[in-house]
């Protein structure tokens, strides 16, 4: 999770590693798609992993178990969470951000328990500060 917080040179390194875990599929306008499960050296499971060249985002599922904690990805990259509502007022989990270098990284846990991280997102992020 902190490559991309390194900006460009890091986001490629993290699709880089998607593309040797998964077979990407490719898709429609440069994009790609791989399904897992592909286990991590730490043990931790990724469950799916898009790419999308022209945008610049990385979609990344991960699997339930073992439960990658949020506080502790949090503490990795400075990340600050706070709770998600749909438009019904629905309970989503927490989505958690940071971001660095023109990316930003956003990382959703479990609805409810807020126990369990289920995604990451990594797409460019223009700073208007700056």
């Amino acid at each position: 999770m902190r490559w991309p917080l390194e900006g460009e040179a890091g986001k490629q390194k993290v699709a880089a590693a998607l593309r040797r875990s998964f077979f990407m599929k490719p898709l429609q306008a440069r994009q790609f798609s791989g399904e897992g499960p592909v286990k991590l050296a730490d043990g931790n499971v990724l469950s799916s992993a898009w790419i999308g060249e022209l945008s610049g985002q990385i979609d990344i599922g991960v699997a339930a178990e073992p439960c990658v904690s949020p506080e502790l990805a949090a503490g990795w990259i400075g990340a600050r969470g706070e709770a998600t509502l749909d438009a019904h007022g629905v309970d989503r989990g927490k989505t958690y951000q940071a971001q660095g270098a023109g990316v930003r990284v956003e990382f959703t846990t479990t609805p409810s328990t807020y126990r369990c991280i289920d995604s990451i997102n990594i797409y460019p992020f223009d700073d208007p500060r700056q």
